[in-house]
């Protein structure tokens, strides 16, 4: 539940650029330079400016979220029209095209809005990516006409955003077969890895913040099984994570080979040289085993430039 603290707006153009009534470094100066000062009717309120360090005054709970996409700033602009719902624009620097991509995957659901670099819109709001910049675009209210207005809002604020970013490498380790292109989300720690595909309590694959990671959705005859490959520091790292992983997850199985589960579905894991990847519920053990081949000939073929 986000705070609402309403402010006067003090907003004063000089030189085509808009100049916030309160101190703010440069990096926020700049995001905040990229959203409108109004909406159509709606007029904009004086921003507020968070960092990692101050994110739960404004948004509760959820504020970790983005912290553990190494959030640098965000900057909260409320546009207000008497009559009509208030529109907020919460745009995130995340410090790295990656980190956004990854924020933006921890919610995918809803419709594409082909706004950014990816983007979805479901009951009042709009949520994409561009850059190194995150947004979140929300009405408390979903009408006709404020769905019109995010779209537009989201559109403007895109292409305000000069540069466009590059998607995490490791996703070229993801084999295309089966993949379900819009189910592939890219993270930092355990916490978020539990959230969308429970492993552990503990840390067992060693993320500590520190790793890379993507888990990815695929097509499986009777069900859907899920692919995570994690990129360590160097290979001594991801041989103590899989070692982890084994010991905690699999103690009986060797590794490459699959263990059968208790909803009859197969989980197997390889380390290969700073990787580690896991296949969890896959159809069979040789189904398991035929995409850790995949990916580990992704990996040789990226480590070879192909």
């Amino acid at each position: 539940m986000k705070k609402v603290v309403v402010l006067a707006a003090a907003l004063a153009w000089i030189g085509g650029s808009v100049l916030m009534s309160q101190p703010t470094a440069p990096g926020p100066r700049l995001l905040a330079s990229y959203i409108p000062v109004s909406a159509g009717p709606w007029l904009s309120e004086a921003d507020q400016v968070f960092d990692a360090g101050t994110i739960f005054d404004y948004i509760d709970g959820a504020g970790e979220v983005y912290r553990s996409y190494n959030m640098r700033h965000l900057v909260a602009r409320r546009f207000h029209k008497d009559g009509r719902p208030d529109i907020v624009v919460d745009a995130f620097d995340m410090g790295s095209a990656a980190d956004a991509f990854g924020v933006f995957t921890h919610d995918l659901d809803g419709a594409d809005a082909a706004i950014g670099q990816g983007s979805t819109y479901k009951a009042g709001l709009l949520s994409f990516w561009k850059d190194r910049y995150f947004l979140s675009v929300y009405a408390e209210e979903e009408t006709a006409e404020t769905k019109r207005q995010l779209l537009e809002l989201g559109r403007t604020i895109a292409a305000a955003i000069p540069g466009a970013g590059e998607k995490p490498g490791l996703l070229k380790l993801l084999p295309e077969e089966g993949l379900e292109a819009g189910r592939v989300r890219f993270f930092h720690n355990h916490s978020v890895l539990n959230y969308h595909y429970f492993v552990a309590a503990a840390d067992i694959l060693r993320l500590a913040q520190t790793a890379d990671a993507v888990l990815a959705d695929y097509r499986e005859s009777g069900g859907r099984s899920r692919l995570l490959v994690v990129s360590y520091a160097d290979p001594p790292a991801a041989a103590k994570a899989g070692a982890s992983f084994a010991g905690a997850y699999m103690p009986d199985a060797r590794q490459g080979a699959g263990m059968s589960t208790g909803n009859r579905k197969w989980t197997a894991f390889r380390v290969r040289g700073r990787f580690v990847a896991v296949v969890f519920d896959a159809a069979s053990e040789e189904g398991a085993r035929a995409r850790l081949d995949a990916v580990e000939r992704l990996i040789d073929g990226d480590e070879r430039g192909e």
